[in-house]
């Protein structure tokens, strides 16, 4: 122990030393390595220890170091930074048919925060992460670190301690999220002074200020269940990203190409108040993109029915305008008399922000889902000739695509899908009660904040329902989109119940730990949109939240191997459920 102390003194010493010698670049590659042995010994003495608390308390310290690099992990090694701090669930690619299992700092928190300890478990996934680091140290001093990269990785940290971490997604069983936070904002400080001492600025007071002062704020108010997290966002956070973002004006300024192709570029107070997001950033190609005309024409062929096989089906005869683009069916219809499908129409707004389409997630893009409804015997039954014909027969149609495409010498099937696919991406209003809240413009009731801080925080829904899109797009990327296994009933009963017979992603990929799993979809909008689950099965949202409050499918009489639900039952009281139904309200869009 003495010998390691000793050792991280001569690296800090050493560090301090070359520090005034290095470009910024070269003082953060050093340092990340730095603290990378250091975590990695860390884990090396953890691996090593008999006593549970011990070992918990080790674990706590090593996260600790790892929560101030973490912003820099993410940024540069966005797929494999999963290895080192994702979900404690097995990685299913399913373009190979593999399922990888699952590794990183979560799974060790499962080991030790088990009833009983499993010592060889933890060595094996304690060498795996050390392995991990490893290839990251190595990989990562050979990166540019340069300055517009630098100030999103910090605005990338803001966000994440927002949206995934006070909710526990990356820390469901310590629940030491409220401290991590800490973590996290004290090494966006640190790296903050390095970069203002190496480029001779002045350190932003104000930002600096409110810094301590957030940290202050979570030692005070640092129970996971009662945290205030609305006050929290609201007050700290997105006052911090904005003066961030004033502190880096001249950087992104000086930056070409900054915003382009991104889903979203900007500050966390941008984020909560719906803006700067991109839904064009989810279409396949750059000329996919949309323009008025665009969304115009998609409007109009949304609406149209004579572009169904029988002249009776629309797209907005499943996504009704004034239903919030749903049907309010158990089921949505077919064009088929007396049948319907045997899924749910969910709603449209907000949709495009997604990287998968339906919920067994066929499709990955809306082009492609818009597709397959054409095509589909029982929804419009055309091919991609015969939805041209009948195009080209109206000649305003004609019309309108000239001004939507002026560069196209004929209309092709996939401007049509293309058209379709653009006004539904125009379907982000940001106009609810939570939203204006947010923007400053309206305020919020007691139940609605208590709701708010249980729908982040003891509820656990933020850790699959992510804010501000409350859908299981994961920011601040917003690259992957989730599905989970939560055991959806084929009938309503609270005992005994029996799982619906729709596979779901199983259908299309017979790998196990599919089976019985959805796409996640946003819940904004949630009070217009009932029936509920792919399904309709639950007409209430009291129902929907009893159904979680009692462990989802599990919790009512199933067996699942393999259901995602990070918890077993959330024990909420009467009230707390009011709350819950009270906030979910606030996100009815104007």
């Amino acid at each position: 122990m003495t010998k390691n102390i000793l050792f991280i003194f001569i690296i800090i010493f050493f560090s301090s030393c070359t520090e005034r010698h290095q470009t910024f670049e070269k003082i953060v590659h050093t340092d990340i390595g730095y603290k990378i042995d250091s975590i990695s010994m860390s884990l090396s003495e953890l691996k090593n220890l008999k006593s549970l608390t011990k070992i918990r308390k080790k674990f706590k310290e090593n996260r600790r170091v790892y929560k101030k690099i973490e912003p820099f992990i993410e940024y540069y090694f966005q797929e494999f930074s999963r290895r080192i701090n994702g979900p404690a669930l097995p990685e299913i690619k399913t373009e190979d048919n593999i399922v990888n299992d699952a590794s990183g700092y979560q799974v060790i928190e499962e080991i030790i925060y088990n009833d009983s300890l499993d010592i060889e478990n933890l060595k094996k996934q304690v060498d795996i992460l050390k392995t991990d680091l490893l290839f990251i140290k190595q990989s990562f001093k050979d990166l540019p670190v340069q300055n517009h990269h630098f100030y999103e990785l910090m605005q990338h940290q803001i966000i994440r301690i927002a949206t995934l971490g006070i909710t526990g997604f990356d820390s469901p069983i310590s629940l030491n999220s409220m401290y991590e936070a800490i973590y996290s904002i004290e090494g966006i400080l640190e790296f903050y002074k390095k970069y203002c001492d190496k480029n001779k600025k002045e350190m932003n007071v104000e930002f600096l200020d409110l810094s301590q002062k957030a940290i202050q704020y979570i030692n005070k108010n640092n129970d996971f269940n009662t945290f205030n997290r609305l006050e929290f966002i609201k007050n700290y956070l997105m006052p911090l990203s904005i003066l961030l973002e004033q502190e880096f004006q001249i950087v992104i300024k000086n930056t070409p190409n900054f915003n382009e192709n991104k889903v979203f570029y900007g500050s966390l107070a941008d984020l909560m108040q719906g803006k700067k997001l991109n839904a064009d950033a989810f279409s396949p190609f750059t000329e996919s993109r949309s323009n008025p005309e665009k969304i115009a024409l998609g409007k109009v062929l949304f609406n149209e029915k004579s572009l169904s096989k029988n002249n009776n089906m629309s797209c907005a005869t499943c996504h009704i305008a004034e239903k919030a683009f749903t049907d309010n069916k158990n089921t949505s219809i077919t064009n088929i008399h007396s049948r319907s499908t045997n899924r749910n129409s969910p709603t449209l707004l907000y949709s495009s922000f997604q990287k998968s389409f339906f919920y067994d997630m066929r499709s990955q893009d809306l082009e492609n889902q818009i597709e397959n409804v054409i095509r589909n015997p029982e929804e419009f039954n055309l091919t991609p000739k015969e939805i041209k014909d009948k195009i080209l027969e109206n000649r305003s149609f004609i019309q309108m695509f000239k001004k939507a495409y002026p560069n196209k010498k004929e209309i092709t099937f996939y401007e049509i899908k293309n058209a379709i696919a653009s006004y539904i991406r125009s379907l982000m209003p940001f106009k609810s009660k939570i939203d204006n809240y947010f923007k400053g413009k309206s305020s919020l009731n007691v139940s609605e904040v208590q709701g708010f801080n249980l729908f982040t925080g003891k509820a656990k829904c933020a850790t699959c329902h992510f804010i501000p899109l409350y859908n299981g797009t994961i920011p601040p990327w917003f690259n992957n989109t989730e599905s989970e296994v939560i055991g959806v009933p084929k009938n309503v009963t609270w005992t005994n119940a029996i799982i619906d017979s729709d596979v779901g992603r199983y259908h299309l990929n017979k790998i196990e730990q599919l089976k019985h799993s959805f796409k996640t979809p946003t819940i904004r909008n949630i009070e217009k949109t009932s029936p509920y689950m792919h399904n309709g099965i639950y007409n209430s949202l009291e129902d929907v939240i009893k159904f979680y409050d009692l462990g989802g499918g599990n919790g009512i009489g199933m067996s699942l191997e393999y259901q995602t639900l990070p918890f077993d039952q959330l024990r909420l009281t009467e009230k707390e459920k009011q709350n819950l139904v009270n906030f979910l309200k606030t996100l009815n869009d104007e």
